[in-house]
């Protein structure tokens, strides 16, 4: 875990919530990469990041247009597959691994294990978290969001 420290930049929660703007971060990466014109591995890690920054907005876009994908599939043809109903208990056995990081699958357990213990996962990570999920396992996003807002209102009556 520690040597993500310096290997990400740990904005996402930043982003998310408004406290520093895509249009700075960017800006700011755009001019460190002219500086860093005659390191290219340096210059190519920054244009990376800066992809990252673009696909974040373009989520975000599609979100303000579709806003209906927050709590339902976007195309009907998922909805056999991808549904809210409850989890037959094999199923819900995979699911419960998943969550707790213990699937058999190392980089998948690794990365949740982390996310429980952080309470954060890089981007990459939380893809392919996300995709073992629903491709690998079958279980629509809906447990997970489920699952998070359980979790939240355990937190509040706690605190």
């Amino acid at each position: 875990m520690l040597s993500q420290l310096g290997a990400t930049s740990h904005l996402s929660p930043h982003l998310t919530f408004g406290t520093i703007s895509t249009r700075t971060v960017y800006q700011s990466t755009k001019a460190r990469a002219e500086e860093l014109k005659t390191q290219p591995k340096a210059e190519f890690s920054l244009k990376a990041f800066q992809d990252r920054l673009r696909w974040h907005d373009s989520f975000t876009q599609r979100l303000y247009f579709y806003p209906e994908i927050a709590y339902k599939n976007r195309y009907p043809e998922f909805d056999e597959w991808y549904t809210s109903l409850d989890l037959p208990s094999q199923k819900q056995e995979l699911f419960q691994a998943w969550l707790e990081g213990l699937t058999g699958f190392p980089l998948v357990d690794a990365s949740m294990r982390q996310l429980k213990t952080m309470g954060w996962m890089n981007f990459r990570m939380r893809a392919m978290c996300a995709m073992f999920l629903t491709i690998n396992c079958g279980i629509s996003w809906h447990h997970k969001d489920r699952q998070y807002k359980e979790f939240k209102e355990l937190e509040a009556e706690l605190e």
